[in-house]
């Protein structure tokens, strides 16, 4: 019965709900979009930094509500932030020589950011609401863009990263790709189940211009797992394969056409890596492109600096591979979250990623525990195709975001609050049992 009483007063909207609602919002607008990144990188416009400084003032009135509502935290995801804290803290203290400067500021950004997003997505019933309404938004947003520019390519950036591959905001294709299966999983309850499917396929559309590979695999198994799971009705498999027998057909039998398409100003539509990508996605075993190869060198570097420190690792930055350093001093590293976590904390490393995950949905109920089983599994895999997983503002927001989610759906499988009638007649009833 407490429960119940406390279910309800949660409800209650107060100015401080408005406030954390626009926060939320404005944090899923800006970081989750890597609109912040853009913004700096190509029109000047403030650095990160201060995007996050100010989102850290802005969320002080939020912090000092939370004082009284601690339990909106989520809990798992603290004591996972507080033991990435300590393992950084006692990597610093083994090694014997202190890490760059810049290492240490990238890895108290990292905490820093996921502490404010822990709290600007602590849990409330019409938070939830309003997040998901915006990831679907975002998503929506995301694969206009991503069409728009794979027909005009220098539409976002005056150079691509990876030319003839969408990005829109992201810069990166493969994280691209990553937020809209992402958003699909967070979003697909939704939709009524009869629909769902579509919804999927209208997220392929958006994503198949990104050519991610590691994305556009990580879709068929969560399309996969949400059908044996009923989430996604399992009648309509049949559909799902008519329209993979159709798009595989249709490359295989023009792939050799591809390359003469051009855009409105000539230039090709197809470049050389883009067409590899094709051929990987009709015959996965019977091509090699150079980035393959060139991952394959990266992650035969990061191996064998873990090999020669495996219990405490190498220490903060180890994970890049200085020869390959940018003019702009950037590093290639290993495009693997376990093993660039393994070389620099060690062994213990390996579990960091996959802890994190578990602390995203931990004891998720209902309907809702299939899409965590989704968002663990299509993530887990993700993993190994890159590095950026713990690193980045974007993937912060949805550790903090797919907490709230599975907060929630504890518990609404608790409480099972089917209407605010049922609230009060179960409340009613049993305050007349103690009465009597």
């Amino acid at each position: 019965m407490i429960m119940l009483i406390e279910s309800k007063n949660r409800t209650k909207a107060t100015f401080i709900t408005y406030y954390q609602g626009f926060l939320a919002i404005a944090a899923i607008l800006l970081f989750f979009t890597k609109l912040d990144i853009y913004l700096f990188s190509n029109h000047g416009f403030f650095i990160p930094l201060y995007w996050l400084l100010g989102f850290l003032l802005a969320s002080i009135p939020l912090w000092l509500s939370l004082l009284r509502r601690l339990d909106s935290l989520s809990k798992p995801l603290v004591i996972w932030s507080g033991v990435y804290i300590a393992v950084s803290f006692i990597s610093i203290l083994l090694q014997p020589v202190l890490p760059k400067e810049q290492y240490l500021e990238d890895q108290y950004r990292t905490i820093l950011f996921l502490l404010l997003a822990l709290g600007i997505f602590a849990y409330h019933p019409l938070l939830t609401k309003w997040i998901k309404l915006t990831i679907m938004s975002v998503t929506f947003l995301n694969i206009s863009l991503f069409i728009y520019e794979f027909f005009n390519p220098l539409s976002f950036y005056v150079k691509q990263v990876a030319p003839g591959r969408s990005s829109g905001f992201y810069g990166d294709s493969n994280t691209a790709g990553n937020s809209l299966v992402l958003g699909m999983i967070m979003t697909i309850d939704l939709i009524k189940p009869k629909y769902r499917l579509f919804y999927s396929l209208f997220i392929f559309i958006g994503l198949a211009p990104t050519f991610s590979r590691g994305a556009i695999v990580g879709w068929v198994i969560v399309v996969a797992l949400l059908m044996i799971k009923k989430s996604i009705p399992r009648y309509q498999i049949s559909l799902l394969l008519v329209f993979f027998l159709v798009i595989i057909s249709i490359l295989s039998t023009q792939i050799n056409n591809l390359k003469y398409l051009k855009d409105s100003d000539g230039k090709e539509l197809f470049h050389k890596d883009t067409l590899a990508r094709v051929e990987f996605l009709i015959d996965p075993l019977a091509q090699k492109d150079d980035s393959k190869a060139s991952r394959e060198e990266h992650v035969e570097i990061a191996w064998r600096k873990f090999a020669s420190h495996p219990l405490i690792g190498n220490g903060l930055g180890s994970g890049e591979n200085t020869a390959t350093i940018s003019l702009v001093g950037i590093a290639q590293r290993s495009h693997n979250t376990y093993l660039d976590q393994m070389t620099e904390f060690g062994f213990l490393g390996s579990l960091l990623f996959p802890g994190l995950l578990l602390a995203c949905v931990w004891k998720a109920k209902g309907e809702f525990r299939n899409q965590g089983a989704a968002f663990v599994i299509f993530l887990l895999a993700q993993g190994f195709f890159s590095h950026t997983l713990i690193s980045e503002s974007c993937s912060s927001i949805v550790y903090a975001m797919m907490a709230n989610l599975s907060k929630h759906s504890s518990l609404q499988s608790v409480l099972n609050p089917d209407t605010d009638e049922f609230l009060d007649k179960l409340y009613f009833h049993n305050f007349h049992d103690l009465e009597s």
